[in-house]
């Protein structure tokens, strides 16, 4: 387990959790059971025979922290634990995962991408290995192609000429030193020409010219051939568009989608012009399936809508509709432009909660005005090249005088691919939920400031919360004039955000709305998936809780896991596969079965099988946040952040009202790498932190362990002295539990809630204090670190800790601060 317990430790050593990868030299926390008052650790590489003992740097039953040889070669390495009479199962670090492909189908010769962890490891070539899932039999294995940034955690190669359409394949990765099939399998797609640049396989369905039986304007030809129509003059159509910007060309543009729909798909071709949608209430233009809506340009085809004067509260138009069950469709080469200015409800593309298939924008410049988002939902979704603005808008006004959507809003998305586009809006922000198999690589989001003036009206909104503690808003302020950041993602599963700058433009921020986050993912906000328990029993396979009664009212969600987080096997996290009234049914089998009286927690992870990785931050108040949920492996390797806050993780607990009555939330957080980030604070705005932060807000008492296998590693922090405080109390390093209720004392249970934290190689300039640690951490390491102060740089150790290192206890009745930490060597 991960934290003291009455219950009786497991008879044998069980490892509940390692790291995925390790270096030489680097320092580990494992964390499991039965290890013994004195863990013995043994290690060796998997391709060497000799087998060391390791020294332990912290080590008691539920937690064993030891350093990799900094002699030791790069390769898989194989460790147990042993409490002095027994050892526990042998454990691997650096094996291969391949957690998430660039997309689900595959052709052969197609420039295909994997992401995951310990792929290319120490300059060893890498082999890819697809394996027919009906037959087992196995291609001839590819190599990566080098051109690509190959590294540890993504992979370029060119698919075999030997993958089949409609076949089934996994996928086996090996580094050399190990191997690994990957987390999911891919569908083989014929070859074919991707004549629109969508990048996936299934772009190379389209249906672009006509076929050889059709004739344009000779009687009896086979108008079934018929795929490619110009709006302004096929002969076979009754109606052509004028492209003038004056006259109406809806049924034009929709008779052309019509009839190539009805031909099995093809090209509605807009030549340069400017097209008008008339725009009353309802749809504009309805796009079906396998037709592609394509312009000359976007620099010179242009289609327009929405109304130029006030129309009815009653009024709704939705200028882009894919029907749900539409499949391979698009827009191509044009732009689209909403005229409103008012903020009537313009919606830009909607699917009516329905759920569409391998939909395409390419190259598409999509000004939405003051008008509401591109909604989407649905499977494979390439949306690439192209340029999305919006301006201020009143969308979605609220109670509290908030209004604004931002210009991007998908929920129950997997397979997109959101490439190389600019973002740039006022209000609002980006929302991406429930996604699956998603990559945002490349991109330029900017978000502009939205402010205005204060009147009275204005004096009843949110507190202006930064700077810290925050001041009424009064009139004459200047305020921003609707919440807002650059980018949400609650419920993501195997998700990439690399490559993209997000910055700011106009003014200063304001943050009367408590916003400002690069990346956020909390949880669901104010509509969590989450709820925990107590155990009444349990079998090998199951936990019960029916202390709920017979109602058994649980805010259960699809697609939750399981975490027990005290008792004897507190640290085993598992994947819920049904449930029947209080009873919960898990995947796999537990190592320790939990007893009565042990306390879960249930939850659909905000985040996990992640990787935010090589972006580039400016300007925003807050930078990559992971609040209030559940997050479990997740990267965040090699960001820049310049003046934009820092990293926030914070899981927390908290007694909530949910839609069964009053439930108990528990957040964890289990694997997360925060690695060779660079974090600037240059001009005493934001401060520039890495804080990993426990939140207790109610009741009074820690309920369990919440955080374990959360490192940080050659990060690199530049302080500014002065800068007010925000969500960290200064410029640093962060890893504490902060009492949250007021009204009554920390009740100290002898419970910890972040366990074996490794933050090492990391530097602090300008940073007073460099670390700080609190009551309800165990066994923390800080390790081959360096502080500047004056100019002055020093390695961090045991004798300089107590001018860098603060260790807090969180309440007045607290009688201890942190237990077990190390500072070294």
């Amino acid at each position: 387990m991960l934290l003291v317990s009455s219950h009786a430790a497991s008879a044998t050593p069980i490892i509940f959790n390692q790291p995925f990868s390790a270096s030489p030299g680097d320092v580990i926390s494992v964390t499991g059971t039965g290890f013994g008052a004195a863990p013995q650790v043994f290690f060796k590489s998997v391709h060497e025979s000799k087998t060391a003992q390791l020294a332990i740097l912290r080590g008691q039953s539920t937690v064993a922290v030891f350093q990799v040889p900094a002699t030791q070669s790069i390769d898989t390495y194989e460790f147990w634990i042993s409490d002095g009479a027994t050892s526990s199962a042998h454990a691997y670090i650096n094996m291969p995962r391949a957690m998430q492909f660039s997309g689900p189908d595959i052709a052969p010769g197609q420039v295909f991408r994997i992401w995951g962890r310990n792929l290319y490891l120490n300059g060893a070539t890498p082999r890819i290995y697809f394996i027919d899932v009906a037959t087992n039999s196995w291609l001839a294995p590819v190599t990566p192609d080098f051109t690509g940034p190959n590294d540890a955690y993504q992979l370029y190669f060119k698919a075999p000429n030997g993958i089949a359409a409609g076949k089934t394949y996994q996928v086996v990765v090996t580094n050399t030193f190990g191997s690994a099939t990957a987390d999911s399998t891919l569908l083989g797609h014929a070859a074919g020409t991707d004549a629109y640049g969508v990048g996936q396989a299934w772009g190379s369905e389209f249906i672009t010219q006509n076929g050889p039986g059709y004739k344009a304007g000779v009687a009896g030809t086979n108008e079934n051939d018929h795929h490619v129509y110009d709006v302004t003059g096929d002969p076979s159509l009754s109606v052509h568009a004028k492209g003038d910007g004056v006259t109406d060309a809806t049924w034009a543009i929709q008779l052309a989608i019509n009839t190539a729909a009805s031909h099995g798909g093809g090209l509605v071709y807009l030549p340069a012009g400017t097209y008008r949608l008339a725009s009353p209430i309802g749809v504009g233009l309805t796009l079906k399936s396998g037709v592609m809506l394509r312009g000359h340009s976007a620099a010179d085809t242009k289609i327009v809508y929405g109304p130029t004067t006030p129309q009815g509260s009653s009024y709704q138009f939705f200028a882009i509709y894919w029907p749900p069950g539409t499949s391979l469709s698009g827009i191509a080469d044009l732009s689209l432009q909403n005229v409103d200015k008012t903020s009537q409800v313009v919606v830009s593309t909607t699917v009516n909660h329905g759920s569409v298939s391998k939909i395409a924008l390419l190259r598409v410049n999509w000004d939405e005005g003051s008008g509401q988002p591109i909604f989407m939902q649905g499977d494979r979704v390439m949306i690439r090249d192209c340029t999305i603005t919006q301006s201020p808008n009143n969308q979605a006004r609220y109670s509290n005088g908030a209004s604004g959507l931002g210009p991007i809003n998908f929920g129950q998305v997997s397979n997109l691919s959101f490439l190389h586009n600019t973002v740039s809006w006022f209000s609002g922000q980006n929302l991406m939920n429930d996604m699956t198999n998603a990559v945002i690589d490349g991109n330029h989001f900017t978000r502009n400031a939205d402010q205005m003036v204060a009147t009275a009206a204005q004096t009843s909104w949110p507190y202006v919360t930064w700077p810290w503690p925050g001041t009424p808003i009064a009139v004459g302020d200047v305020i921003e004039r609707t919440p807002g950041r650059q980018m949400s993602i609650n419920f993501g599963n195997r998700v990439v955000i690399e490559n993209n700058i997000f910055d700011t433009a106009g003014a200063v921020m304001k943050f009367n709305w408590d916003d400002g986050e690069t990346f956020l993912s909390e949880g669901g906000g104010a509509s969590p998936r989450s709820d925990a328990g107590t155990a009444t029993s349990a079998t090998s396979l199951t936990i019960t809780d029916d202390s709920r009664g017979s109602s058994g009212a649980w805010n259960y969600n699809p697609n939750s896991v399981v975490s027990v987080v005290s008792g004897a096997g507190a640290g085993q996290i598992r994947n819920i596969v049904s449930r029947n009234n209080n009873t919960f049914t898990i995947d796999r089998s537990w190592d320790v079965i939990p007893s009565s009286g042990d306390h879960f927690a249930i939850d659909v992870p905000s985040l996990q099988n992640a990787l935010i990785t090589y972006n580039n931050m400016s300007g925003n108040r807050r930078g990559i946040v992971l609040y209030t949920g559940t997050f479990l492996n997740t990267s965040i390797i090699e960001n820049s952040m310049t003046d934009n806050g820092g990293v926030l993780l914070r899981p927390d607990q908290y007694v909530m009202n949910g839609p069964n009555g009053g439930q108990f939330h528990f957040g964890r957080m289990r694997n997360i790498e925060v690695n060779r980030n660079k974090l600037t604070n240059s001009s005493g705005l934001f401060d520039s932190y890495i804080f990993l932060n426990f939140a207790l807000i109610s009741p009074t008492a820690l309920w369990g362990a919440s955080v374990d296998g959360v490192e940080m590693r050659g990060n690199s922090i530049a302080g500014f002295s002065g800068t007010p405080i925000d969500d960290a109390p200064a410029d640093g390093y962060f890893n504490y539990v902060a009492y949250q209720n007021p009204n009554a004392d920390f009740v100290d249970q002898g419970v910890n809630a972040i366990v074996g934290t490794v933050m090492q190689s990391n530097v602090c300039a300008s940073c007073s204090p460099s670390y700080t640690l609190s009551t309800g951490d165990l066994d923390t390491v800080i390790w081959n670190s360096s502080v500047t102060k004056s100019g002055v740089t020093a390695a961090l150790n045991s004798v300089l800790a107590s001018q860098f290192v603060t260790d807090i206890k969180i309440w007045k009745t607290t009688t201890k601060a942190s237990t077990g930490s190390v500072v070294g060597p």
